[in-house]
């Protein structure tokens, strides 16, 4: 597979000037693009710059309001955020911000968002907040895709999950997974790079197990851990949807799929200060992140990692290097933003070799 390297910012740029020739407002545009690019300079693929097409196609089509703003109610250090069907990337931050800043005042903070769409990584969003000293748990409901233990049938989303703890120094430990075995995203890269899966990742349209990536994508995802990540993804589908004035399940729109209909996703941060922890405890932590680090890895590893090592690592490498966009991908967005006439596109510079 062919790849290029290109800077995070002329990415983040070129992404946010195709959004603005969609139709969408700087603000809106502004954080979408930064959140895709994220998931790209992260190594995460699957949620990065190869979702802006389909992004800008549902702007278009009339599926996500362009020029709908978030609104904010509170309730204590509780927030309730309506997204008015505006750019998931837009709510999600509106409410994640709204959590730190209702945790800044109560030591604790929590926002549900409603009437949203797909927002990319979890992860951003807690890294987000535990840049700002919080401790974090982001979660989101998706689309049905995936079948519930003892299932064949999609029945529930892949609904993903992030936990981030801030450091005294150095960048948070993220833990952001899926509750499905993978992410639906790399299968559908899978497909777009004619690539096969692995069995244990997805069942085919009739229920059986299957590793062509096209077949996947008719068919359901697996839960991780078999009953374990089955039931992960119905507590966050209650909390994110039923519990939250939204739907849960089929009530939720395919964003690849249903063309007659907004996704009405739902997202929810819950937030607590742990600023004055880290200045009391924060060399014990640090501690005890080497201490894991420095445990004897077992036979065909090469090292104990912690949770988002492998992503920071590849952030660090795109900050050097450029951030690794496939070939496919720069072609499709090149195309989209030739289509739309974005600016940025005539003076794209060279990549970084």
């Amino acid at each position: 597979m062919s790849t290029r390297h290109e800077s995070p910012e002329m990415l983040t740029n070129f992404a946010r000037d195709i959004l603005r020739a969609a139709g969408l407002p700087e603000r809106a545009a502004g954080v979408t693009a930064e959140s895709l690019v994220d998931a790209d300079r992260h190594g995460v693929a699957s949620h990065g710059l190869i979702r802006l097409p389909i992004y800008v196609e549902r702007l278009q089509r009339g599926m996500v309001d362009p020029n709908a703003v978030p609104t904010v109610l509170t309730d204590g250090a509780r927030a309730q955020v309506d997204g008015h069907n505006a750019m998931g990337a837009f709510v999600a931050s509106t409410a994640v911000d709204a959590a730190c800043s209702l945790a800044e005042d109560y030591g604790i903070g929590s926002s549900t968002a409603r009437h949203s769409n797909h927002c990319g990584t979890m992860g951003y969003y807690a890294r987000r907040a535990a840049q700002r000293g919080n401790f974090v748990i982001a979660v989101s409901n998706a689309p049905v895709t995936m079948a519930y233990y003892g299932g064949r049938t999609p029945a529930v989303g892949t609904n993903p999950l992030a936990i981030a703890v801030p450091r005294p120094e150095g960048p948070p430990v993220v833990l952001d997974i899926a509750s499905s075995a993978v992410a639906r995203g790399k299968i559908i890269v899978a497909h777009s790079q004619g690539e096969a899966i692995p069995l244990g990742w997805a069942l085919d349209s009739r229920g059986h197990p299957t590793t062509v990536a096209a077949e996947a994508l008719k068919g359901t995802m697996l839960p991780f851990g078999g009953p374990k990540g089955s039931g992960v993804a119905l507590m966050i589908d209650l909390l994110c949807g039923v519990l939250s004035g939204g739907p849960s399940g089929p009530g939720i729109g395919n964003m690849y799929e249903d063309w007659d209909r907004p996704q009405d996703l739902g997202h929810t941060f819950l937030v607590s200060r742990v600023d004055e922890a880290l200045t009391r405890y924060g060399d014990e932590l640090e501690e005890f992140l080497t201490w894991v680090r420095s445990l004897p890895p077992a036979e065909g590893c090469d090292a104990v990692l912690l949770p988002g090592d492998i992503e920071q690592a590849a952030a660090e490498t795109s900050d050097r290097q450029g951030v690794p966009l496939a070939e496919t991908t720069w072609t499709a967005l090149n195309t989209l933003a030739e289509s739309l006439d974005a600016e940025a596109i005539p003076n794209s510079p060279p990549p970084i070799q």
